[in-house]
């Protein structure tokens, strides 16, 4: 049998200040970035206001940000 080896170098994960929105309501944990939030600043799991806050988040790669 074949067991492919592993790489032995995890990648390094950065993590950066990242704007996102949370949910107001003290019952509820919803929260989403900014780049993947609507316009419509209503939670969609449980209909209270979000609000802007900053979170250490790790940095992630799409091809949404690359259109900026």
């Amino acid at each position: 049998m074949y067991f492919a080896k592993r790489n032995s170098e995890e990648p390094e994960i950065v993590i950066e200040n990242t704007v996102v929105y949370a949910c107001e309501s003290a019952s509820c944990n919803g929260w989403m970035r900014k780049d993947f939030a609507s316009e419509n600043y209503v939670c969609p799991m449980c209909g209270s206001q979000l609000i802007e806050e900053v979170r250490e988040l790790p940095k992630i790669q799409t091809d949404f940000n690359s259109f900026k």
